[in-house]
């Protein structure tokens, strides 16, 4: 599409040269300046045709279907999306730094309940 809108903007840029020659130019450049429109009248009509027909190449009947396609598609990208960012703020990069340093403490300090348990164990051997 952009391509499209380029070469019709061109083409409208010729045409204004075109019309704003004056005295001897005008008949010099004149011939010069009609057939680059010329030319670019006929890249138009080829990007014309060529947009007629994008669908079927593609595997569509029509432009309705590819629309209806592309919103099913840009629907589940979006979903897509959104649950990755849950995980990223549950299970993103800060969070594993945040439980590295956690199991680090943990190994530094053992919970009561295990040394308890121990010490039971070891006052049961000696018994």
């Amino acid at each position: 599409m952009r391509l499209f809108f380029e070469a019709e903007k061109e083409r409208n840029a010729l045409e204004l040269e075109r019309d704003n020659l004056k005295g001897l130019a005008r008949f010099t450049k004149k011939g010069e300046l009609q057939s680059r429109i010329d030319r670019k009248n006929e890249e138009i009509d080829i990007l014309k045709i060529g947009l007629s027909g994008i669908d079927k190449r593609y595997g569509y009947q029509n432009v309705q279907e590819f629309y209806r396609t592309y919103h099913k598609s840009h629907s589940a990208y979006v979903g897509y999306r959104e649950q990755e960012e849950k995980w990223d703020k549950t299970y993103g990069e800060g969070k594993h730094k945040q439980d590295r340093e956690s199991v680090h403490e943990r190994l530094k300090n053992p919970p009561k309940r295990k040394v308890d348990c121990q010490q039971q164990r070891t006052v049961k051997k000696i018994e």
